[in-house]
Formats: structure tokens, sequence, C-alpha cells
């Protein structure tokens, strides 16, 4: 099983990354069999180069094809490295922290078409190209969003996006028209406590998804 968490920055995947790993090792996954990782990740230059740019570390200075580029580039290597060797595992689940829905609304926001978005992960990522089993897309506010990063940073210097509100509207409606386009995403309520949004996918997780046990 693959699943992803997609969203604006603020809407709480990584706190609910740790509730389903918890629920998956309830329900008798091994701790072993779970698979947790993020994009951009820091295993390959162009993470490493992501990182820079939204941290303010390195400035800004591609275009927005370009800069989505990076991110399918990290996503090669993110895969033939870890997801795909993982899923070979038997009762293997993977859960990401943002994947290919990212790059399509960020991309789109900042006026990139989407076929060629589209088109950018079938030259680079070839016969590596996986979708995940579910894409849960936690939609917040912009407003909520803002307020959680300011809770979050307490001070600190906010990332790349965090500071553009306009542009994070725009990622917001892009995210929220690609759900319509891809059948695997499910849109959770994120202005709902961490505990609701958690028990919303644990539900759907439940009714969906059966879970396989090793058998001993």
């Amino acid at each position: 099983m693959f699943i992803a968490l997609e969203g604006i920055d603020g809407g709480g995947k990584s706190t609910q990354v740790d509730f389903i790993v918890q629920w998956l090792e309830t329900h008798g996954i091994a701790h072993e069999d779970i698979l947790v990782t993020h994009e951009p990740t820091s295993d390959n230059e162009a993470g490493k180069k992501i990182k820079r740019i939204l941290s303010g570390e390195e400035a800004m200075s591609l275009s927005p094809l370009a800069f989505q580029e990076l991110y399918i580039h990290d996503r090669k290597e993110h895969l033939e490295r870890a997801i795909l060797p993982h899923l070979r595992r038997e009762c293997a689940i993977v859960v990401c922290d943002r994947y290919f829905l990212s790059t399509l609304a960020y991309g789109r926001a900042n006026g990139v078409a989407h076929d060629d978005l589209m088109a950018l992960h079938e030259k680079i990522l070839g016969p590596s190209w996986t979708m995940p089993d579910v894409m849960f897309l936690i939609d917040v506010s912009v407003e909520t969003a803002m307020r959680r990063f300011e809770q979050r940073n307490k001070g600190k210097s906010p990332e790349y996006f965090e500071s553009k509100k306009e542009l994070l509207q725009k990622i917001a409606d892009e995210y929220r028209a690609l759900a319509a386009l891809f059948p695997a995403v499910v849109v959770i309520d994120g202005e709902k406590t961490a505990q609701e949004v958690s028990q919303t996918i644990k539900k759907f997780l439940f009714s969906q998804t059966p879970l396989c046990t090793k058998q001993s």
C-alpha cells in the first residue's frame, strides 16, 4: 500500500503521518514493514537544492517549471532508492508526506501548464513512475495555515511559500481542482482538530483497504 498526504503547509500532514503509523501498528502491521518518508528528500543534490531555496539559504533563481523539475528529479531518486524497494516487501506500506500532487498544485499555481508537468514526470521518471493507492488531501484555509505557521515558527523566518498569501490561496485552489481529476484523492477537512482528521483517515483506511498481516 502506498499512502500520500497532500495539501498546503499548515494542514497538519506530519501529525497525521504519525497517527497513521500508530494505527497501522495497532492493526498488526510490523514497524519494519512501514516506510515513513517525505518530499523533498535530503538524499540527493536536487532535494538539497530545493531545501536551500525554501529556507532562504539560496535565492530563487529558477523558473517555476525548472523549480518543479528539481522536485521530479528528487522524486526519481526517492522512488528508486526508497519507495519501490520497500514496496517489494511482503505487507509493505509506504506513508509519504507530499508526493506528485504537490508538484502539480504548486506548479500550476505558478503558471506552469498541467500537461507540461505530467510530461516531465513521464520523461524523467519513466518506468519508475508510481501512483499512490490513496492520496489524502488535508484541506485548510490559507488563514488557518498562516496562523499555524506563526505558532510553529515562533519568530523564525518563514519558508519561501509560507509568506506568500496570494500564492498560497492559488495553490490551495489548485489542490481542490486536482482532487476532481484523480480518483485516488480523498479530501479531508483540515479545519477540524487533529484527532477528528485522524478519525476520518482511519475510517477510510479501515473500510477501503484490506490490511496485510504476515503468516506465521
